[in-house]
């Protein structure tokens, strides 16, 4: 009877797990709406595509100048310290020789401590010259949920606010 139950409940979670990544629109098949939208998600692609290089320079360059980021529950932080932030974060995280112990904090569920992903399952609400983004970040098994500021200047649409939910 035990065993009937575990195999019940492992096909249970294997078919919620593949469900769940059948229904998952990465933002690089997103179909936009509007331009506001096509604007929007070309910087997304731009972000998640810096992110998963590695390529500091490109990643500052989707954010406003006063951006301010969501690195850890505890830690907001500006450009300018991110800028000096991310490379040794990046690294760090790209350690596989890390403890597992490091993923069971916190920080681990969130998209700073995965070497690739990518954002899925768009939803824009934008007004004028300002958006809100939210997308979950998808790596492996695992969604990250992720909300988004963004404000429209002269030279195109950028991230000002980065956060993620505190449980």
């Amino acid at each position: 009877m035990k065993t009937k139950l575990f195999i019940a409940g492992f096909v249970v979670l294997v078919c919620a797990v593949l469900t769940k990544a059948l229904w998952l629109t990465p933002i690089l098949t997103y179909t936009p709406k509007n331009d506001d939208e096509k604007a929007i998600a070309r910087l997304f692609v731009e972000y998640i595509t810096a992110r998963n290089n590695r390529d500091v320079e490109r990643f500052m360059s989707t954010l406003h100048n006063d951006c301010r980021y969501m690195v850890t529950r505890d830690l907001i932080v500006g450009k300018e310290e991110l800028h000096g932030m991310l490379p040794g974060l990046w690294m760090q995280n790209d350690d596989d020789t890390v403890a597992f112990g490091k993923c069971m904090a916190w920080e681990c569920w969130n998209e700073n401590n995965y070497k690739t992903g990518m954002l899925v399952n768009p939803k824009f609400r934008i007004e004028k010259h300002q958006a809100y983004a939210q997308f979950k970040f998808h790596s492996g098994l695992f969604l990250d949920e992720n909300f988004f500021h963004l404000v429209k200047e002269k030279e195109g649409w950028h991230i000002k606010d980065f956060r993620r939910p505190v449980y």
